[in-house]
């Protein structure tokens, strides 16, 4: 059917439903009824006329001529009126034939349509998706198997005044048009929704040769809850002609196909949103990927499949080393930046059997098959491989190492839990030798598991009943060794193990979320002791608290206020309190960080930059925050009688130290070499192992007794 107002039928009639009278079984019927009313009246006026001829005889039939013409005149009379009768009853045999055929392709169109709504019905159950296409395409077909069409098409509403065709079928000039109402058949169609009946020769520059040219066509309104949705155009075969019966039932058809169509896309709008929800529920976020549930599903499923003999299922957990610094130092936006191209990547590096799952943060997981650890193991290399690649962020390049720990499962007998618990644990066995290693779940690895365990409540039980003490290390003038402060370092006093180090359970008390707790018990000590300090052996200079806070410590809500009652509640001079921050507590969140730290500054607390130098962008932010005291990260100290780049780096701190008036800080000195070449650069404060090592107050009691009586 022609969409478009230039495609005229030029030879052609177009006539609409309403310009045919429409017959029924009870109207054929009545016509009936009446010709043999009509045929009844026949014989008895013509038994009448016989009659009066008989009973009046010759003598009286001049009037009416002679008999023989009375009985002639009669027997034409009977004929003619038979020959009518015969006729009309031929006619209405035949309409009543059509009649039954129009309703027999009216029911046949409905039926096809059962194919349709099973596909609609089906939709309701998980596993069947239901395509809008696949509906339109079984309706358009079956329209044109039973009318014998040659092409057709169905056009669908696109705006509130356009129609745009949607499906297509044999060579339809409609394929990929759009027309207005009341532009062309189908606009017209539209417009009135009137079905009409095309007869005739039209010029449809559509079809390529004149013999494939139809000659009649059909296009009916498809009507969905008194809306319209669109029209169904169909064209006949060169030798088919359609009549005003297959309009009938073509309009029919219309209504219950615009119902059929509705309910489709409502079914199809209702599976969309459902799979948005799922989509959302079985994929990370950020990078797109599957999440947890989904790879513990298809964990589940990789257990069960059967696999050639030998063939294991494989659990890859992959984690970045030191990704933290990132968040730290850029913020988690690059952070975030940097994870979803690393997803990329590993879709990349892995076989297209293989699937690559998010678990948040920096940790995914890979899962494969494999026929031996060996082979397990040289997947994990090649992605390791493709990972020690640089990315590009923010206009540097950035390199990455990766952990990974591996779980292999040949059996069904394991649980996709125990697949995944055994990656996790090889994963941190991993972690623990360092960076850019590859682990192997072994059973022995469950013990260093329930070790860690039973370590993580251990420290518990430390935290909540004074199993942890404070130790100083002492901040020296450089110029004069006089004590110039002292920073607070935490020591895990274990039963067993004697004393363990800051460096040792502070990474397994970030995971068991208790540097909160830790960082104000040091702080609390930390006042009250250098507050005794102050008021006796240091009463004429005092002596600065260095107190380290973890990034998650300074983030907490309450954070300010109960700094703020520490200090009112210590007594100690909020001027003689230095809190120490990494880059990561400023970089992640620029804003809200200032206003943390200005929050903390109007306290009258002040602020040391812990580490500098370490970062990727420790200079653009100096003039951001306001920071108090810069301490140059050991690395640089270790390397400044080498290096003449770690000399050049030292020395720019220290001018830009005296350009922005912070206070600046070595850490890290271990050797006399190295205090002299800091303070030929103008470094005036240090500390360091070679100066004086973290003291527990008894010891810090004894080593400031030695400080008083060298001066």
């Amino acid at each position: 059917m022609t969409p478009s107002s230039e495609d005229q039928p030029t030879r052609g009639r177009v006539t609409s439903l309403t310009s045919f009278e429409t017959p029924t079984l009870e109207m054929i019927a009545r016509r009936r009824l009446q010709l043999w009313a009509m045929t009844l009246m026949l014989l008895v006026s013509t038994v009448a006329i016989l009659s009066l001829v008989l009973f009046w005889g010759d003598s009286d039939l001049s009037f009416f001529a002679t008999r023989g013409i009375v009985y002639l005149g009669v027997v034409l009379l009977v004929v003619l009126f038979g020959a009518y009768a015969i006729s009309k009853e031929l006619d209405l045999r035949s309409l009543t034939e059509e009649l039954m055929d129009e309703r027999v392709l009216a029911a046949a169109l409905t039926n096809s349509l059962r194919e349709a709504n099973a596909l609609i019905e089906s939709s309701g159950d998980s596993s069947v998706r239901l395509n809008v296409e696949q509906v339109l395409d079984t309706i358009l077909n079956c329209s044109m198997d039973l009318l014998d069409g040659h092409s057709g098409s169905i056009m669908l509403m696109h705006t509130d005044n356009e129609l745009r065709t949607v499906c297509s079928s044999g060579e339809s000039p409609a394929r990929g048009a759009s027309v207005g109402l009341s532009e062309g058949i189908a606009g017209q169609v539209a417009a009135t929704r009137e079905p009409v009946l095309v007869v005739g020769i039209f010029d449809w520059d559509h079809y390529e040769t004149e013999e494939h040219r139809p000659a009649s066509a059909i296009c009916v309104p498809l009507i969905a809850k008194d809306e319209l949705i669109g029209v169904l155009n169909i064209n006949a075969k060169t030798d088919r002609k359609y009549s005003e019966r297959d309009l009938r039932a073509m309009s029919l058809f219309g209504e219950q196909a615009g119902a059929a169509i509705e309910s489709a896309r409502a079914h199809a709008a209702k599976r969309r949103v459902s799979d948005q929800g799922n989509y959302q529920a079985m994929h990370d976020p950020l990078t797109g990927l599957p999440n947890k549930a989904l790879l513990l599903d298809r964990v589940g499923n990789s257990l069960a499949r059967r696999r050639p003999p030998g063939h294991a299922a494989v659990l890859m957990f992959l984690d970045l080393d030191d990704f933290k610094r990132v968040n730290d130092s850029l913020g988690h936006s690059a952070g975030d930046e940097v994870l979803v191209a690393l997803a990329e990547r590993l879709v990349k590096s892995v076989r297209s059997g293989d699937s690559v799952a998010h678990f948040g943060g920096d940790e995914f997981a890979i899962l494969l098959e494999a026929k031996d650890p060996e082979e397990a193991t040289a997947a994990a290399k090649r992605i390791l491989g493709d990972l020690a690649k640089p990315f590009p962020l923010e206009g540097r390049e950035v390199k990455f190492t990766a952990s990974v720990g591996i779980a292999m499962a040949q059996t069904n007998e394991m649980g996709p839990e125990d697949l995944m618990r055994n990656a996790f644990t090889a994963l941190h066995t991993a972690k623990e030798r360092g960076r850019a290693e590859i682990a192997i779940f072994e059973e022995s690895m469950h013990s260093s598991a329930l070790s860690r365990l039973d370590l993580e409540q251990e420290l518990r039980h430390a935290v909540d009943n004074q199993g942890l003490d404070v130790y100083f290390q002492p901040l020296m003038n450089l110029t004069d060794l006089t004590v110039h402060g002292f920073e607070a370092l935490v020591r895990w006093i274990h039963p067993e193990k004697g004393v363990i180090s800051a460096f040792h359970f502070i990474p397994l008390a970030e995971d068991a979320g208790l540097t909160p707790k830790i960082d104000r018990m040091v702080l609390q000590r930390t006042c009250a002791k250098v507050r005794d300090l102050n008021n006796t052996i240091f009463a004429d200079r005092p002596a600065a608290a260095h107190v380290n806070l973890s990034p998650t410590s300074i983030r907490q809500n309450d954070f300010v206020q109960n700094l703020a009652n520490d200090l009112k509640e210590s007594g100690l001079n909020p001027e003689q309190l230095v809190l120490e921050i990494t880059e990561g507590v400023m970089m992640q969140d620029v804003e809200q960080a200032a206003s943390r730290l200005r929050a903390i500054k109007s306290l009258g607390v002040r602020l040391a930059l812990d580490d500098f130098g370490t970062g990727y962008s420790s200079l653009s932010y100096l003039r951001s925050f306001p920071v108090d005291v810069v301490k140059i990260d050991k690395l640089f100290v270790d390397e400044i009688e080498t290096d003449e780049g770690a000399s050049a780096l030292v020395q720019a701190i220290l001018r830009l130290g005296l350009g922005l008036t912070f206070e600046v800080v070595a850490e890290g000195i271990e050797t006399q070499e190295q205090m002299k070449s800091l303070l030929d650069l103008g470094c005036l404060y240090g500390q360091g192992y070679y100066l004086a090592h973290p003291l527990s107050s008894p010891d810090l009691a004894v080593f400031l007794e030695k400080v008083r009586q060298a001066s």
